[in-house]
């Protein structure tokens, strides 16, 4: 590899610290809305996430409705002013540098972990004080703003041939920390209390904003120094970006590039999904906090497998293109979803993630496919269109899954899983289309090259016989 990991290792700690917080959130929010909003006995409500019994099975029902509508709003908060920094972040750092975004982002995960620390030290404080845990993160971009420049960072220091590799190393890098999170953190959560586990996922921030600002060196080798503050609110690098997936392009890069457009956008609609997982496997299958943690330390143990074989093995090393590998993993997608629904025992939840394993390493592929289809100085600019559109299409997502999943909690908890079927399959069908357009933009470039050929050939024949006379 003709590459040194540097922006890997910050990455590393900080999604660790996000991976030791996310399953414990969840639950402190539960436990929060049940005895501070709903003023259930303290007592029962502690026993949420921890004991299991018919007792906490009628709470939980009572409690995760108000828990999922505080949920979407933070969603919705986060989701609406991550896309209007997103509309700036991503231009301005093609002018002024990669390196600025990320530490800046990082300095917003630790103001927000430290009020994370706050919000477990005040045990009377209201569950909507997440909306507050958010704000930091909100002001210094966003979530979403900081992958689109991470990706564009790696796209920056990489070639084209080793960029799918790059990319997947950075998955590995997540998953990693994901593995680590999430198996440690109710075992750190059972032997001390939420404000412990807050002060070392801090610990982990800061970890990575202080790597970053000293160690991770800028990958631009020349960007602009004059005015930076105004170059945030420029006007021509917003139109400019929302005008750069629709422009011409040679063979049929502009088609494979909106194909993608349309597919990603679809599957935008799904992502309201996600966050229902955690309170179907309770509801469902009355899973405690260490359980759900223990499957999502199974699952990313098998993931970490799966990303290396997807992306190294089969594109790296075997040459199998992106669209392949997206399309195929999609359909096994599917496969998954069902099984999810269909699930009453908890072997079914396993089965079900493991029919997920070859859809693990997308996001590389994707991130790695989008970048070959255009110029360098465009990367983050799409990488920043398609994420506007999922901060656009998250909320409304979140809305409808979790109306979906409040409707039928009495009924099917699992449910939504067929619906999200359903998109991914809509997903798989769009890059179908995308395979069928690169294999025949494949067969007129090697036609093209073939009629050159031969068209050289009498040229060759003449020049022979000059030559020899």
């Amino acid at each position: 590899m003709g590459f040194k990991l540097s922006l890997e290792i910050p990455v590393f700690f900080s999604a660790l610290a996000f991976m030791l917080t996310v399953s414990v959130n969840s639950n402190l929010l539960i436990y929060r809305t049940c005895y501070v909003l709903l003023h259930h006995n303290q007592s029962n409500c502690a026993k949420l996430g921890f004991v299991n019994d018919n007792a906490t099975e009628t709470l939980e029902k009572l409690v995760e409705p108000t828990a999922t509508y505080i949920q979407l709003v933070r969603t919705i908060v986060e989701s609406a002013f991550g896309s209007v920094l997103c509309l700036v972040v991503a231009p301005w750092s093609d002018r002024f540098g990669r390196k600025p975004v990320i530490v800046v982002a990082f300095v917003g995960g630790t103001i927000s972990l430290l009020l994370h620390i706050v919000f477990a030290a005040v045990d009377t404080l209201t569950p909507w004080f997440m909306l507050v845990i958010s704000v930091p993160i909100i002001l210094t971009g966003g979530g979403v703003s900081f992958f689109t420049v991470v990706s564009a960072y790696l796209s920056d220091s990489t070639t084209p041939e080793e960029r799918g590799l790059r990319m997947g190393i950075l998955d590995v890098v997540m998953a990693l920390a994901s593995l680590i999170g999430n198996t440690s953190s109710s075992y750190i959560l059972i032997a001390t209390n939420y404000f412990i586990v807050y002060c070392i996922a801090t610990a982990c921030q800061l970890v990575a904003l202080g790597y970053a600002i000293f160690f991770v060196p800028e990958s631009l080798p020349e960007r602009e120094t004059k005015n930076p503050i105004a170059g945030i609110f420029s006007k021509s690098n917003i139109i400019q970006m929302l005008k750069t997936p629709f422009i011409q392009r040679e063979g049929s890069k502009r088609t494979l590039l909106l194909l993608i457009m349309i597919s990603m956008l679809l599957g935008f609609t799904s992502t309201g999904s996600g966050q229902l997982f955690f309170f179907f496997v309770r509801e469902k299958l009355q899973w405690t906090l260490t359980k759900f943690t223990w499957y999502g330390t199974v699952v990313n143990i098998l993931g970490l497998f799966a990303t290396a074989v997807v992306v190294y093995l089969f594109h790296t090393v075997l040459k199998i293109k992106e669209t392949v590998l997206i399309f195929v993993g999609s359909l096994f997608s599917v496969v998954s979803l069902i099984t999810l629904g269909l699930a009453l025992k908890d072997w079914q939840v396993y089965l079900g993630a493991i029919l997920n394993l070859p859809s693990y390493g997308q996001g590389a592929l994707m991130r790695s496919l989008i970048s070959k289809l255009v110029h360098e100085e465009e990367v983050a600019k799409i990488l920043s269109a398609f994420n506007i559109g999922s901060n656009v299409l998250n909320p409304l997502s979140s809305i409808g899954y979790t109306a979906l999943y409040n409707a039928t909690i009495n009924t099917d908890a699992g449910l939504y899983n067929f619906v999200t079927a359903g998109i991914v399959f809509g997903c798989s069908i769009i890059f179908m289309f995308a395979l069928i357009v690169q294999r025949k933009a494949s067969i007129e470039e090697y036609d093209v090259l073939e009629s050159d050929e031969n068209s050289s050939e009498p040229e060759n024949v003449i020049a022979n016989e000059i030559n020899s006379t």
